[in-house]
């Protein structure tokens, strides 16, 4: 009975280990997954597509602060190409995840994620400026 305690106790030991590390994925990805989601958020609301690219950036930041299996911090890409009434923006936000003191076991020391959520441009605060609107189409006055 000890022999086989003995021979069983580090497969088990390691099969816990590599449930830790796919539990840290599982967390890592709905974090990023929601930290899109409100970033895009954020960004549908803005007044303008640089201020969607500023408020997605500071919203992924907030909502990735404290986490420390992300590596270097999120990488955040803002698509306002479809930017407009009626128009769409997307974020993605990407992040490695730390996985260094579980590669013991056979995982990759980092795994990179993603995560992305577009949203439709809200058409009651779209204005087309950060100028509070005082700008008409094509910028006319």
């Amino acid at each position: 009975m000890s022999l086989e305690m003995v021979l069983v106790t580090p497969l088990f030991v390691a099969f816990l280990l590599f449930l830790a590390g796919a539990g840290r994925m599982v967390d890592a990805k709905g974090q990023v997954d929601g930290a899109a989601r409100d970033a895009v958020r954020a960004a549908s609301i803005a007044r303008s597509a640089p201020a969607a690219q500023r408020l997605a950036a500071d919203t992924a930041a907030a909502g990735l602060t404290g986490t420390g299996w992300c590596s270097g911090g999120p990488s955040v890409a803002t698509d306002v190409s479809a930017w407009g009434q009626g128009g769409r923006v997307g974020v993605t936000i990407t992040c490695d995840v730390d996985l260094g003191d579980l590669s013991f076991i056979g995982l990759p020391g980092t795994k990179r994620l993603q995560g992305h959520a577009i949203a439709p441009v809200d058409t009651f605060t779209y204005r087309g400026t950060d100028a509070g609107g005082a700008e008409g189409p094509g910028g006319e006055p």
